[in-house]
């Protein structure tokens, strides 16, 4: 990165980190924004992996963003390959529970260094790199949306549907008892019929995620949503078939976190 460059970029992290935008999590001192930067570069380093050929914006590009793809290895399969494994969005990634699909990572720097190690097949990072990397991570702050406050909770000017559709999530459809708030996430691995026991994603900013589940076999957020509602109802026995208009609140609702 060319120096005046670099130095704007440590200077508009230093302002992200001081006013809290980059992120609803805890953050270093505006002196650690070097330290992001750096994380940034090495983001974008393709010297990191094996072949010289992948960074970890391959996958999440420089925004810690999805590319919305499915992958075997650093191989780009078909939606719904059940060896596959979506590419999730960092987006609030210093928030999770745990991490990685299995949910074998109980921190950043793990999930990070595992990601490196055995998908990009590079050599094994330094106690600085992970450092930066997991730092530039933890700034990637999710989306926030107008309707809902920050435990994700709606605001008394949110639409009728997406206020609803609040009430059916941590209601009738159940959603809540997996997908808990504020985080949207919990650490335990459920089997939910897709071919095995998998971490519980967090539901941020899940609207610009898809395709959805581990293996990506669903390109609708209606479609993923409709699923869960009835893999719910068949284990608590309810009996509930969402209607239309239920779940196009739910989906209002989701869709705005």
């Amino acid at each position: 990165m060319p120096a005046e460059k670099m130095r704007l970029f440590v200077a508009s992290i230093g302002l992200l980190l001081t006013t809290g935008i980059a992120s609803s999590q805890p953050q270093p001192a505006p002196d650690d924004a070097a330290i992001v930067a750096k994380g940034y570069q090495l983001f974008n380093d393709t010297s990191l992996s094996g072949g010289g050929n992948f960074s970890c914006a391959s996958c999440h590009f420089s925004t810690g963003h999805t590319n919305n793809k499915t992958y075997v290895g650093l191989d780009v399969v078909a939606d719904g390959d059940p060896n596959g494994r979506s590419t999730p969005t960092l987006w609030g990634a210093g928030e999770r529970s745990v991490y990685g699909w299995g949910g074998t990572a109980p921190t950043l720097e793990e999930s990070i260094r595992g990601i490196i190690v055995n998908r990009m097949k590079g050599a094994e990072p330094s106690k600085e790199t992970l450092g930066a990397l997991a730092a530039y991570v933890r700034s990637l702050r999710y989306p926030t949306n107008w309707q809902l406050k920050e435990d994700g909770t709606p605001f008394p000017v949110a639409t009728s549907a997406v206020k609803h559709g609040f009430e059916l999530f941590i209601g009738e459809a159940g959603c809540g008892t997996c997908h808990v708030l504020p985080n949207l996430d919990k650490p335990n691995r459920d089997d939910i019929g897709t071919g095995g026991r998998f971490k519980v994603p967090s539901l941020r900013a899940v609207a610009s995620t898809a395709p959805y589940f581990h293996d990506g076999r669903t390109a609708s957020l209606r479609d993923a949503v409709k699923f869960m509602w009835e893999v719910y109802a068949k284990k608590m026995d309810t009996g509930h078939v969402p209607t239309d208009a239920e779940l196009d609140d739910l989906v209002a609702y989701v869709g705005a976190l």
